[in-house]
């Protein structure tokens, strides 16, 4: 009867897991792929967690949408609450966002396609190691 409540306890653990988020959200670039990567939309484009490296940031832009995910990936919905945009000095905001609380505290997105960055934020990239 021990062993019958254990296996039952157990799989509602895993029904319960695997129908949320029971992972890490570290973001980084390496997450890519994964289908619940960490991303942002902003005037209508979708932007990327690329990792971390600093970005000098210029004035706000607007404000930044998480969208809701799930095992399939975007499903439209928020997922988080709105966080600010600001401008990445040097790259056009088409190109790539500052996202965060502060413009002391940001993470930079991009747009693009998930395999090459484009060549403004590679710049980027390569002066801050």
């Amino acid at each position: 009867m021990l062993a019958k409540r254990c296996v039952r306890t157990l799989m509602v653990a895993l029904l319960v897991c695997g129908g949320t988020a029971c992972g890490s959200d570290g973001g980084t670039s390496a997450q890519e792929s994964s289908s619940c990567a960490r991303f942002f939309t902003f005037e209508g484009r979708e932007y990327r967690d690329v990792g971390d490296f600093p970005v000098e940031v210029g004035k706000r832009v607007g404000a930044a949408v998480q969208p809701a995910c799930d095992q399939r990936g975007a499903d439209g919905e928020k997922r988080g609450p709105d966080k600010a945009a600001y401008e990445v000095k040097r790259v056009s905001a088409d190109v790539a966002i500052a996202v965060g609380d502060d413009p002391d505290d940001v993470e930079i997105f991009v747009s693009y396609d998930g395999t090459e960055l484009p060549l403004a934020v590679q710049r980027l990239e390569d002066a801050s190691r």
